[in-house]
């Protein structure tokens, strides 16, 4: 019996040992076989991020790292000089150049625009129409403002002649007459207007007629900064805007229109590079001017003012004086 009960016993000790010894030899070929998979899933991915990256081009850590980038603080804003005062019920100074508000005022509210619509109205005659073309004006097309006709039934015009009209006289007769043009093409003028502002951004804004006389339509501020970074890809339009006098004629010569600029700040301020004004009873004044400063472009944009003028020089002028653009 003893010896039956030590053969047993050792049976157990050699058979526990047998265990022991084949579970380590398992877990040593798991960790094997983990370590062989661990390291070609590493290849694996080396080689995908070597595909992935084209060549020369820096990873976003180094790029970061080696950027050479540095941001830009200018202009330098100068507290000692205070804000203007505004009461317009909009208005900012923008910084073209730098992509600044150098002044703000609810720059997001939607407001009547009035002549300042004229803009838009140039860019969709010079993107559809040829300044060569002439139209036959339309008695619709005359005193479309009740305040006196720019233009005569039956007169025949060219559509570069309605254009100066347009932007130095900011004739609404012609901004009619120019979206008759496009009307007789089969192309709506007003759907043209809105479409490009949905194309510019100008998600405020809604236009109703090419004069702006409708009050019921509207932009922004913010609106008018894209519309006019947009629109500085046409000099005709800014330099046109610059003309303080001109006379244009009938096709035959035999009808004179003398041209007197809106805009009475072209002989006040320096640099203007261009500039539009706007009235109607439901807008006030308006008006937006582009200078030329320090080698920048400042925009100055005043809705809904009592002083269009004065609010625009004040702006401008303090834009001047309370910022550094160099060293």
């Amino acid at each position: 019996m003893p010896e039956r009960i030590i053969f047993l016993t050792t049976l157990v000790v050699l058979l526990t040992g047998l265990a022991v010894f084949l579970i380590w030899d398992d877990n040593s070929q798991l960790e094997t076989g983990l370590k062989a998979s661990i390291a070609e899933e590493i290849d694996t991915t080396a080689d995908t991020n070597k595909t992935s990256i084209a060549p020369n081009t820096p990873s976003e850590t180094s790029t970061y790292l080696t950027s050479s980038s540095e941001p830009n603080y200018y202009p330098i804003r100068d507290f000692n000089i205070p804000l203007p005062e505004i009461n317009a019920k909009a208005a900012a100074l923008y910084d073209i150049n730098t992509g600044k508000f150098l002044f703000q005022k609810n720059i997001g509210q939607h407001l009547p625009i009035a002549s300042i619509t004229k803009i838009m109205t140039a860019i969709i005659v010079l993107e559809h129409l040829n300044l060569d073309e002439t139209t036959t004006i339309k008695a619709e097309d005359t005193n479309v403002d009740g305040n006196g006709a720019d233009l005569y039934k039956g007169e025949e015009i060219s559509a570069e002649n309605l254009f100066k009209m347009l932007l130095i006289k900011s004739s609404n007769d012609s901004a009619l007459a120019l979206a008759d043009m496009l009307n007789k093409k089969s192309i709506d003028f007003v759907l043209e207007m809105n479409k490009k502002a949905l194309d510019l951004g100008m998600i405020d804004t809604r236009f109703l007629d090419p004069a702006g006389l409708n009050d019921e339509g509207f932009s922004t501020v913010s609106d008018l900064i894209k519309l006019v970074k947009y629109s500085e890809r046409y000099d005709t339009i800014w330099k046109t805007t610059l003309t303080e006098s001109a006379e244009v004629k009938s096709t035959d010569g035999l009808i004179i229109h003398p041209l007197t600029n809106t805009n009475k700040l072209l002989a006040k301020i320096e640099n203007i590079i261009g500039g539009k004004t706007g009235f109607t009873d439901g807008a006030g004044e308006s008006m937006l001017l582009l200078v030329r400063h320090s080698g920048n472009t400042l925009l100055s944009i005043v809705l809904g003012s009592n002083d269009r003028f004065g609010e625009t020089e004040k702006l401008i002028e303090w834009g001047k004086a309370a910022h550094k653009w160099d060293n």
